[in-house]
């Protein structure tokens, strides 16, 4: 079975997936929109959930379709490349940072707690964010299990580090709007061929297309 299907782009930032399947009817649409919401949220990556519970379901005669009210969701679906974040220069950080085995909550009794939707325990930390060129840039971080240093946490900052610009690691592509609406057409007796990333001018970019 098909789960992802070729996308075409009609503007800058999207808000919204669209599948057009000439003749199906409104009701029918709005059915076919309704399962891909709902398996969207399943896919989605959580934190309180908030953006996934205001993803909504679009739909009418001859299309259906996801709209997002929060544009990362488009970056968390898409990915994005890593980048330095020279804005944050000099800047203290607060930080979420998972916590599985509770050694930073016993280091840190007093720091703030949360439990995301995925259900993953994270801690607030601080972090200064160093002048460019200075000391102690985020370079090198703890390794993953088994790797692991005794006695440290994987992803950690590793002690004497050193290296680049503090750094966004960047995104990688969950195409979870995609996936749910192509498994939402084909539990529904459609064979989907391509779907639309567009915003609210989609109906005119589309009756333009040759």
């Amino acid at each position: 079975m098909l789960s992802e299907v070729a996308e075409i782009r009609l503007c800058e930032t999207p808000d919204r997936m669209i599948m057009v399947v000439r003749g199906i009817s409104g009701r029918r649409a709005r059915n076919i929109a309704l399962l891909a919401v709902q398996e969207c949220r399943k896919k989605m990556p959580k934190m309180s959930g908030a953006s996934a519970r205001r993803i909504q379901p679009i739909y009418g005669k001859g299309y259906f379709g996801i709209w997002w009210a929060d544009s990362y969701v488009f970056f968390q679906d898409h990915g994005i490349r890593p980048f330095t974040m020279r804005s944050l220069k000099g800047k203290t950080i607060p930080m979420w940072i998972s916590d599985p085995t509770g050694q930073m909550r016993a280091k840190n009794p007093k720091a703030k707690v949360r439990t995301t939707q995925s259900g993953v325990v994270q801690v607030l930390i601080f972090r200064k964010a160093t002048n460019p060129g200075a000391p102690g840039r985020i370079g090198v971080r703890e390794m993953g299990r088994p790797g692991t240093t005794p006695g440290r946490i994987g992803g950690r900052i590793a002690k004497g580090n050193v290296g680049v610009k503090w750094r966004h690691p960047g995104l990688s592509p969950r195409l979870f709007l995609n996936n749910s609406l192509s498994l939402a057409a084909q539990w529904s007796g459609i064979l989907p061929v391509r779907v639309y990333l567009c915003d609210s001018a989609w109906r005119s970019q589309l009756d333009t297309r040759k």
